[in-house]
């Protein structure tokens, strides 16, 4: 049962395609006619449009249903999808038994345009088709034997909208040749109009661009991206109308897809810029970027769609890429820019309704009047120039808007420097009078600062002298160590004491002359005389030298040899008496962010006792070392406004017997 029914379905479409076929006349030539025009041949067609999601393959369009070609197919123009593909077939009998039949078919204006016969492709064309150039744009060849009866298919695609109605020629070489002479004699002057517009918009695309050079003011940068756009636009419409073969299909499908909705976004961009709409009229601005995030959505929907033929919602297709938010979008900014407070709004308004004037109107009015093609008519007819005149009007509408308000921004600077000038003067006439009041004050302050200027270098050098005074006294105690060594004939000892001793010498070279060191290298000295002392006192001298760790010993900075003296005096006053030797304990700490303070502490015999042995030695070496580090002391503070200041407490025990002493001192850090 199965098979009988598929049986009786290949007969039924096979009865269909006889009758489509009987009803579909063939046309007939003899050789090369002898015509002085070409021949219309649509009677002689069969038409199919496709409905399918896919483009079809040839195989399965010639398996497809074909119906006779009738006006009606004209409608398939306004169709909402995004590709509008039609099929036509006929077939042409060479009738002469001896001259071959070289012809060719004329099929209008389409996209992409293919000519298949049985076998398959014969020959490509189209405005799109990059593999020809000139006039075989508009041409496709076609080659009978004598005798030949061939079945053609031709294939045309077009973008939405765009769709030529079907319009079939047969011309011989001939009237092919004729036809093309006509043309270019018909579009000249509309080839001069549109090449002047489109040189004008490059022109002034990049004057905006230098102009964005010289002031680096983003007015310009949007101004130079909407004129390059429109010329772009410019040259797409030159490709296409005079076959130039400028671009790839890629970049035409880009820009068709693009230009309707990028012009309009920039130039809506560049309006809000030049005239503040977004702070003028916030919430009708907040429209405007909703209206162009959706301009930017249709774009990209549809250059996808144009290039991947493909679209899930294709029978709705016009309704996402309607121009109504275009239209929208431009109504917003006509009336936000008429009632802008800026005096160049009338700059923007008039060029924004000229652009839309001619936009609109050509659509409107052009198709109820029929004329008669001539090298004026010509130009009236092709849409795209009107649109390329609104945008080159309209930039130079802008142009002069950027003019005044350059003028405007020129007379705004000359009365500022008018009106700062005049304050000029006013505090010059203000100033002088203060300066002549102040003058004898001034005098005397001069003086002022020149005596304490005097007294400070002068308490500087004399820092530096008793710096000098000191750094000979404690090398006398480090040679006296040395001697002792020599003495005993303790070599091995002596060599690490003098290698000790030459670093300690080179330490103090080095801060010989500096004000001020860090407490690294401050803490670096005192260990090394330390542990010279406790070498020359057989270890009887023991030490601690502890920091915190929130002191960071390499960025603060101290006077040098401020803290050896009070070390000196411990040892040879306090651990020298004592039999089993004693401890020192040097600790630094930080209690405020501008005060370093240090503790020397040792568990001697104590200040008292030290007094009572009378040691002539050590007087000495107390009256001369404590004493001048107390003079430098009172000299820093002099010089550099410190508050540094010493304190020595006696230690006890807790039966109240001496047990050592300590001296605290502040230093300031600056």
């Amino acid at each position: 049962m199965c098979r009988t029914f598929r049986i009786l379905l290949l007969f039924t479409v096979f009865g269909a395609w006889l009758t489509v076929a009987h009803a579909q006349d063939t046309l007939q030539v003899h050789g090369v006619p002898l015509w002085k025009t070409g021949m219309r041949i649509e009677k002689y067609c069969a038409i199919m449009e496709e409905d399918a999601d896919r483009p079809l393959s040839f195989e399965q369009a010639k398996q497809a249903v074909f119906q006779q070609y009738t006006d009606s197919f004209q409608l398939a123009r306004n169709s909402p999808r995004p590709l509008l593909i039609q099929w036509i077939r006929f077939a042409i009998r060479n009738q002469s038994m001896t001259d071959t039949a070289d012809l060719y078919l004329s099929m209008g204006p389409h996209y992409f345009a293919s000519l298949y016969d049985t076998a398959g492709l014969l020959h490509k064309s189209g405005i799109y088709e990059t593999t020809i150039e000139g006039f075989a744009k508009g041409f496709l060849p076609l080659q009978l034997l004598p005798g030949q009866v061939k079945m053609f298919w031709l294939r045309t695609e077009d973008r939405r909208s765009h769709l030529v109605p079907p319009s079939l020629t047969l011309d011989t070489p001939f009237t092919c040749y004729k036809l093309v002479a006509e043309g270019m004699q018909r579009d000249r002057m509309l080839f001069l109009l549109l090449s002047m517009l489109t040189g004008s918009l490059f022109f002034i695309s990049f004057f905006a661009a230098y102009q964005y050079w010289l002031s680096r003011d983003s007015s310009f940068l949007w101004y130079m991206a909407y004129t390059l756009s429109s010329a772009i636009i410019g040259l797409f419409w030159l490709d296409i109308r005079h076959q130039l073969s400028l671009y790839s299909a890629v970049f035409h499908d880009l820009v068709f897809a693009f230009f309707l909705y990028c012009v309009p976004v920039l130039y809506s961009l560049f309006i809000g810029k030049m005239l503040h709409l977004s702070v003028q009229f916030p919430r009708s601005w907040w429209l405007v970027r909703i209206l162009l995030v959706v301009a930017v959505w249709q774009m990209v929907l549809q250059f996808v769609t144009l290039r991947t033929g493909y679209f899930l919602f294709s029978k709705q297709f016009g309704y996402f890429v309607s121009m109504a938010p275009v239209t929208l979008l431009n109504l917003i900014l006509l009336g936000l820019t008429a009632f802008s407070r800026e005096k160049i709004r009338w700059f923007m308004f008039c060029g924004l309704l000229s652009m839309l004037l001619l936009w609109c109107m050509p659509m409107i009015v052009f198709p109820k009047i029929e004329f008669r093609l001539n090298k004026w008519n010509m130009v009236l007819i092709f849409l795209p120039f009107y649109f390329l005149l609104g945008l080159t009007i309209e930039a130079i509408c802008f142009s002069f808007a950027l003019s005044y308000r350059s003028k405007l921004i020129l007379q705004e600077k000359n009365r500022l420097q008018r009106q700062y000038s005049a304050d000029l003067e006013q505090a010059l006439a203000r100033r002088t009078a203060e300066i002549a009041r102040q003058n004898e004050s001034l005098e005397k302050q001069k003086i002022q600062q020149v005596q304490t200027a005097f007294e400070k270098k002068l308490a500087e050098s004399e820092m530096s002298a008793l710096r000098a005074r000191m750094n000979p006294h404690f090398i006398f105690n480090c040679l006296n160590s040395i001697k002792l060594y020599t003495l005993e004939n303790d070599a091995q000892t002596a060599s690490e004491y003098l290698s000790k001793f030459s670093r300690l010498i080179r330490r103090v070279l080095e801060d010989a002359t500096a004000e001020k060191i860090t407490v690294a290298k401050e803490l670096e000295t005192l260990q090394l005389y330390i542990e010279l002392e406790a070498m020359r006192f057989k270890d009887k001298v023991r030490y601690s030298i502890r920091v915190d760790d929130e002191i960071d010993q390499d960025l603060v900075e101290i006077p040098p040899l401020l803290l050896q003296p009070y070390v000196e005096n411990a040892i040879w006053h306090g651990l020298m008496h004592r039999p089993q030797g004693g401890a020192i304990e040097v600790a630094v700490t930080q209690p405020a962010d501008n005060c370093l303070q240090v503790d020397i502490t040792d568990n001697g015999i104590g200040r008292a006792a030290a007094d009572a042995l009378n040691s002539k030695s050590a007087t000495r070496k107390k009256s001369f070392g404590l004493q001048m580090t107390a003079e430098r002391i009172d000299i820093l503070n002099q010089v550099y406004g410190m508050q540094a200041a010493v304190v020595v407490n006696d230690l006890t025990d807790n039966a109240g017997t001496a047990s050592g002493t300590k001296v605290t001192m502040k230093i300031p850090l600056f």
